[in-house]
């Protein structure tokens, strides 16, 4: 942490431009709220990486709540790798990119607004890494399937398709899918990968109600994974996937655009100075 003996000055300008950057919060909002507020500015570029954050003083202060509750904040902010303290330097807002594991992906899409143009490049990110995923073990699954785990795919299927009105319903069974499927490709990393999602409805409802708003149309698409995965046809089944989930994100992505960037005025030309008459005699 920062070191709070030193007066609010000896920060210099940096100090200044980050604090201004920053409203108090309400009260009531605590930890939670305070861990949202300093994440959306790291996330949005308002707080940049290799800032040093003011210390806890002049952060209290400017939020509006008490040191302990600051103090929780920021410790949730280092375990997602937003934040870290180095002796002597205090605490430094970190290259989230270089620092962050792949399973904080949900909580720092939370965290932003579906208005915010990062919003749509996390989500966008989170449904290639789905693509990944889904079409490697697809094709592993063809590949090296038992007819026990075929039947099991084939049971969380039609469980998945029992649920195409509950967003957050289908995506747990679309987890229980994929789950039967990674185990058929005989691949441990596929699994644990998939674990990555596995709390997400639990955890972050409101985002799987965004990304399965479609549910019908995307559980039309099983019934032929069942069969491409039956044929033994691997790399058929590595491109029938892959182009259907191509299909289904381009479809997401055209019903939830991102923003449109502000249009910047164009500044009024200048008037040409008129030229004063000279008198004439």
């Amino acid at each position: 942490m920062a070191d709070d003996s030193l007066p609010p000055s000896s920060f210099g300008p940096d100090t200044t431009r980050t604090l201004a950057t920053i409203a108090p919060v309400a009260r009531q909002s605590v930890v939670d709220a305070v861990a949202d507020r300093l994440r959306g500015d790291i996330l949005s570029g308002r707080l940049r990486p290799g800032v040093r954050l003011p210390s806890e003083r002049e952060l209290s202060l400017a939020l509006g709540v008490n040191r302990l509750t600051l103090r929780a904040s920021l410790a949730r902010l280092e375990a997602l790798g937003l934040i870290t303290t180095r002796h002597g330097a205090g605490t430094v807002v970190a290259s989230w990119r270089e620092r962050a594991g792949l399973e904080m992906l949900g909580t720092l899409v939370r965290g932003l607004k579906p208005s915010d143009p990062t919003w749509h490049e996390l989500v966008r990110s989170t449904l290639e890494i789905r693509r990944i995923l889904a079409v490697e073990a697809i094709g592993l699954a063809a590949e090296r399937h038992t007819e026990g785990d075929l039947a099991a795919i084939a049971n969380a299927a039609r469980v998945l398709c029992d649920h195409a009105d509950d967003p957050v319903a289908f995506a747990r069974a679309d987890l229980a899918f994929m789950r039967s499927v990674c185990k058929a490709a005989r691949n441990v990393g596929l699994e644990l990968f998939l674990n990555t999602f596995a709390r997400w409805p639990d955890e972050h409802p409101q985002l799987l109600a965004a990304l399965y708003d479609d549910c019908a149309t995307t559980a039309e698409l099983y019934p032929a994974v069942v069969e491409v995965i039956r044929s033994r046809d691997g790399d058929t089944a590595r491109a029938l996937a892959r182009r259907a989930l191509e299909r289904i994100d381009e479809a997401w992505s055209r019903r939830h655009p991102p923003p449109a960037p502000l249009a910047v005025p164009e500044p009024a030309p200048e008037e040409r100075p008129r030229r004063k008459r000279g008198r004439t005699s």
